[in-house]
């Protein structure tokens, strides 16, 4: 029996839905509600996890099903897997509560893990055989699974009681067969091997090949978002509560944990004051990172705002010690960070770090690392500026791409 590849794209498009769905609504709860409320975070992603992981299971039972009766394998039907306990979300939550999108991917990765479990543990109770079938843009990792081939069900796959390499963005998922002879259309795990082999057995070097291979895809992406932000530059976008709650933890170069709650606190404070008394437009705030003080706010317009005119940020500037201060304001249009952002980040030595909070609340920052080289960053500008034939923003995001070299820090 061959399973077709319409048949197998149907059914991990359905998986795909559940455990998407769920990361998106546990992604949503964060936006209106915050993560200052752990037992509530806790409640509702264990709710979650539970209602869409049932489904997860149910839909991998169906297909288990369905495939032993066409391969007239006469076992028992399949029994759905158990969800995760609420004890496990709870540290899932704990573990991710300071990063919601990785508390989002959390909930989407427990959903899948229940319909590999129930794949995997009723293989194991029926001793068919599994493999690990790759679908869409498969990782390293999935195409080296992949490359074991079909393979006799065991303990080897379940650690924990549970599927061992389940991860979020992932299509890929467990077929099963009862004869030792059908198989996935399109499933090739020969060829996965030798990719594996060509790439000297070594998942990461695999992982670089990968990208090689798709660089222009890849880019071709980059570009066409790139295009998008351009297309929305300047539009301004009027901030909301959400918008408000979304803004997420971010630590520059050298920032530990108080800091990026301090960090973070300001900016959402920064768009609630641009909110209500600056038209959702440019709002600029200095912070001393080394002893946790914070200027008032300044007032922009829709494109711009000018700290160097307000007398007590500009003393600021000039006179606190290197890398002490960090500039943060908001762009209304969602634009990046600007050819005057990067003139003040440089020229002045008490500035360490820089932020971009956007009306949407992403935010964006530059830090400056011990290796920051004013000279070689100006004479990396000067280089962007000829190579794009003066349009700024391609320089900043030529300049901004190698600036590692000269001890700038990209973070977001």
């Amino acid at each position: 029996m061959r399973i077709t590849a319409t048949a197998w794209a149907a059914y991990t498009q359905q998986l795909a839905k559940l455990n998407k769905k769920a990361g998106q609504l546990m992604a949503d709860y964060i936006a209106a509600h915050g993560t200052g409320d752990t037992d509530a975070l806790i409640a509702y992603a264990h709710a979650l996890v539970t209602k869409y992981g049932e489904g997860s299971a149910e839909l991998a039972c169906q297909m288990y099903d369905a495939l032993a009766a066409a391969a007239k394998a006469g076992v028992p039907a399949a029994e759905p897997a158990q969800t995760a306990s609420y004890g496990e979300i709870a540290r899932m939550v704990q573990a991710t509560k300071a990063s919601p999108p990785q508390m989002q991917r959390g909930v989407s990765r427990l959903v899948k893990r229940a319909g590999a479990d129930t794949t995997l543990k009723n293989a194991l109770r029926d001793g068919a055989e599994w493999a690990w079938v790759p679908q869409g843009d498969t990782c390293a990792f999935c195409l080296t699974l992949a490359s074991r081939g079909w393979q006799k069900a065991s303990q080897a796959a379940i650690k924990g009681g549970h599927a061992e390499h389940i991860h979020a963005n992932c299509d890929c998922e467990y077929a099963i067969r009862f004869d030792g002879r059908s198989t996935v259309a399109g499933y090739d795990p020969e060829k996965y091997l030798r990719q594996y082999r060509a790439a000297g057995s070594d998942v990461n070097a695999l992982r670089r090949v990968n990208y090689a291979a798709n660089r222009e895809r890849i880019n071709a992406q980059k570009r066409a978002a790139y295009a998008l932000r351009q297309k929305n530059r300047g539009q301004k976008v009027s901030i909301t509560d959400i918008a408000i709650q979304k803004v997420p933890l971010v630590a520059p170069h050298g920032a530990d944990h108080q800091t990026a709650f301090f960090i973070q606190e300001t900016h959402k404070e920064l768009l609630r004051f641009a909110q209500k008394q600056n038209d959702s437009n440019e709002v600029a705030c200095l912070l001393d990172l080394t002893t946790g003080e914070k200027l008032d706010f300044v007032k922009g317009d829709q494109t711009s705002v000018d700290v160097e005119k307000d007398a007590t940020s500009y003393h600021w500037l000039r006179a606190k010690k290197p890398n002490s201060v960090m500039v943060c304001h908001n762009h209304p249009g969602q634009s990046y960070f600007s050819m005057n952002d990067i003139s003040v980040f440089m020229h002045y030595n008490s500035v360490g770090a820089m932020s971009i909070v956007t009306n949407q609340g992403k935010v964006w920052t530059i830090s400056k690392t011990a290796k920051f080289d004013f000279a070689a960053a100006k004479e990396s500008m000067n280089r962007a500026i000829a190579e794009s034939s003066g349009n700024k923003d391609r320089a900043i995001e030529i300049f901004l791409k190698d600036c590692y070299n000269y001890g700038v820090e990209r973070g977001e």
